[in-house]
Order: C-alpha cells, then structure tokens, then sequence
C-alpha cells in the first residue's frame, strides 16, 4: 500500500505478475502493433526477468523504478529467469548465455505502454526507449560475397519463364523473383513482405525517381525507398501474376501475396524462398543453407539501375556502351561464360573450371578497378575572373561523374549531387546514377565520394549553387 498525497484513503497498486500475463495474453508491441514470430516468447522472458530484479532482488518495485534501475538491469550479467508462475525468493546465479540490451528495453518500453494504456497506471515511469544503444547494422550476420551475390541475382533471373535455364520453377517466380531483388536492393525481409500496393509513389514523372514506403527496419514506423529502376521493373513483371489480397486487419492490399492472396509470413517465407533460389544458381554458392534473407540485405550492390545495349560477338559489353552498363553486361558474360564442374572427381588441372573461374576474376578485377570518368577528364585552366559554379559546369561540360553520359535532348539536365552531411556541392548526376549517389557500396561510388568532381577543381560550393538555367 501507498498512499497519493491528493487524497487520505490508501491507492493499492496493482500485481505486475498479473499486469504481465495480461500484456502476454493481448500480444501488443508499444504501438499497438501485434507481436510476431518469438518475440512475445522473449519479450515475457526479459520482464519477467525485470520483475524479478524489481520486487524480488532489489525491493525497488516495478512502478517506482527509474531510468539508474533499468540501465543497471539491462546492461548487467544477465541472471537466470525465476520458475513461471510464483516468483522464486531464492538468490539468482548468473546465467552463461548473453542477452540483448536493446531488446530488454524494447520489451520495458511495451509492458509499461500497455501498463498505461490499460489504466493500470497513469503512466510509465520512465522512457526505456531513449536508454536503447544506437542500433547496429548486424554485425553478427556476414553479408555475401560479391561473387554469391551475382550469382543469386542470376538464379533469381533464371526463375522467369522464358529465361529458364536451370529448369522449371513453377511455384510463384515472379514474385519470388520480385523479392530477391527487393532483398539485393538493401531492404530486410520485414520491409519487403509489409510493402502495400497502396505505397508505391512516383515522386517525380519528369526525371522517372520513384520511391515506396516500407517499414522501419527496426522498431515501428515507415521510411521512404528510392529502389533502382531495375526492381520497378520487376514489380511491373510481377503485378499482372499477383494473387489478389487483401489484409482483414488493416484493409491494404498488400504486394507480396501467397497463393491464397494473403500476406507473406516474414519469419519463415523469405528464408524458403531465398534458399530455393540459391540452390538453383550455379556452383558459384556453396552450402545454399547458410543463405538468408538478411546477408542478401548487406551484399555488395549488383543491381546498377542502367539498361543493358546488346553484348558484342564475343559476348563482353562493346566499348561504346557507358562505363556502368559495361560492367553490367560482362557481370552477365561472366556468369553465364559455364558453371564450375559440379562432379565430385572433378580433376585439379579441370580445363572447363580453370576458364570459368579465369572470366570470373576477370569481372571482379574491373568491378574493382573500374574509375569514374571525370577522373581521366581534362581540367580546366584556372581563371580568376569565373565564378566558381562556372568553371564545375565547364569541367562537366553536360556529362554525368559516373556513367560519363551527356544529356540527350528532350531530357532533363543531370541534378546537382552534394554531401548531406557537410552541404557541399559534389558533382552532377544524371537521373539514373543520382538515386545510388548515397546508397551505392560499390568501390567505384567509394572514389567518388572521396573525390568528388568538385574536389578535383579545388571547390568548396554550398548546395545549391549552380544556376537552375545552366
């Protein structure tokens, strides 16, 4: 018993056991939003834990606690969990295993909302979110590897029929093709199966930028997408093939949909989906099981977002074709140049696997090598008397940093690209390159952000700078 200085009578608080089993039993996250998968099997085995540290160890209590108690929890040796049902009164030993800071957070930040929410107190004690470390991109998950990548973007092509060289894949390849490219594209398996029809966008009709809406890949919330060019042409390869659905709970419809029309499980469907296409890809993938989703989110960017001219004789990319689209097009040559021998007497001194992997070493050493344009341009002589903006516009002279493309006539002009950190203005981009100017892990995109046009020349510009009638 307590009692509130606003009043005589005593003010009972109530059981935080029985407040837990009720939170457990409604199954709501902070926003309300469901819980899934073993979450809420986790999340009730970190308050459950937090309530025995609370009421049990150190007497402080659920409801009085602070922000000190919950940092001292969160971040110490975990112990082990009291029996279910009666708190045990017996001293707790370290438990071996580790846990997750942000997670027991997480778990405190929705027991306390849904505390709140239910009137069982009039509000939580105290903000778990902001005591949450800054998240991290998975440090325990090993992305592919350049090679793996390209060759589970091939497999993901060869689902399609009529491109079909692996045989048949009947089950759904459109749309298992639509999701592995969403997955290359740097989203996680929670992003691309919440995606709606209702959130693809077209920000900008006259340079074609398109952007959708997915979830925040962690916590609640959405965040805008600028996919590549290359994955709205899947969703428009897909679309005519998609099982119509809608979600009872919401009314959106969403994009990725099973063959009942309902939405795809992201805790299990995206790892059968990704795995069966890795065991259809060449032999360049070893063990198709160690695969998932989240490795192909942090792969290295394959898809270059440029159309593809038509291969020369010899099946490289003709020396015409832009620097990217050359890359692109002996990507595909390299892949396709004929698998590793999948026998397992295959000789050391094999004549068909020493080529395959000679054309292969080839690709990866231009992918790596390969230099943006502007750094074999011409620089301008100085001239005191030219404006900053002026002498970057010459040293352009139309063309993009990247691609080297000038502008075609009835096009837009190539948009000014800077640095969002530091403001200042890094180059031009043409409409194609301009979207992966802040995404792109390519090494080339590296060197370019490094060294920009702009600091070749010299040139400290606040964006905008250059005249929008240039």
């Amino acid at each position: 018993m307590i009692r509130d200085p606003a009043y005589s009578s005593p003010v009972e608080q109530p059981d935080p056991y029985a407040v837990l089993q009720e939170w457990l039993a409604a199954g709501r996250g902070k926003h309300g939003r469901a819980l899934q998968g073993t979450t809420p099997i986790r999340y009730g085995a970190d308050v459950r834990d937090w309530l025995h540290f609370t009421e049990e160890t150190t007497g402080i209590g659920a409801w009085q606690a602070t922000e000190d108690t919950a940092k001292t929890w969160a971040y110490a040796p975990a112990l082990r969990p009291p029996p279910q049902g009666e708190p045990s009164r017996r001293p707790l030993a370290p438990r071996v295993s580790l846990h997750n800071p942000a997670r027991r957070l997480a778990a405190l930040s929705a027991f306390y909302a849904f505390a709140a929410a239910a009137g069982h107190i009039a509000e939580p004690p105290f903000n778990a979110a902001t005591l949450r470390p800054a998240p991290t991109a998975l440090p325990r998950t090993a992305p592919l590897s350049l090679e793996q990548a390209a060759a589970m973007l091939c497999a993901a092509d060869d689902l399609v029929p009529g491109r079909q060289r692996r045989g048949p894949y009947e089950v759904a390849p459109h749309r298992d093709r639509l999701l592995v490219y969403l997955l290359l594209d740097g989203l996680r398996p929670r992003q691309a199966v919440g995606i709606d029809l209702e959130d693809l966008h077209e920000e900008d009709p006259h340079r074609r930028v398109r952007i959708l809406t997915c979830p925040a890949p962690k916590g609640d919330g959405t965040i805008q997408h600028q996919p590549a060019r290359e994955v709205w042409q899947a969703i428009a390869d897909y679309l005519p093939h998609r099982v119509e659905g809608q979600d009872p709970a919401t009314g959106r419809r969403p994009l990725l949909t099973s063959r009942n029309g309902r939405r795809l499980d992201p805790n299990t469907m995206p790892g059968r989906i990704v795995k069966a296409v890795a065991a259809r890809a060449p032999e360049l993938i070893f063990e198709p099981n160690t695969i998932t989703p989240d490795r192909l989110a942090l792969a290295p960017d394959v898809l270059l977002d440029h159309p593809l001219p038509r291969p020369a004789a010899d099946g490289w990319a003709p020396a015409a074709a832009a620097p990217i689209e050359r890359l692109r097009l002996d990507l595909q040559h390299a892949l396709e140049a004929g698998p590793l021998c999948a026998a397992a007497d295959c000789p050391a001194d094999c004549a068909r696997c020493a080529a395959r992997r000679a054309v292969w070493s080839l690709w990866e050493q231009r992918w790596t090598d390969y230099q943006p344009p502007y750094l074999a341009w011409d620089v301008p002589p100085y001239d005191h008397r030219q404006r900053p903006a002026e002498r970057l516009l010459e040293f352009h002279r139309g063309r993009c940093a990247i691609c080297g493309q000038t502008t075609a006539p009835g096009r837009p002009d190539h948009g000014e690209d800077h640095d969002p950190a530091t403001g200042l203005t890094r180059g031009l981009l043409c409409h194609h390159c301009r979207p992966q100017a802040e995404t792109g892990a390519a090494p080339f995109w590296v060197r370019y952000h490094q060294h920009p046009p702009a600091a070749v020349l010299g040139l400290e510009l606040r964006y905008p700078s250059l005249p929008n009638d240039r």
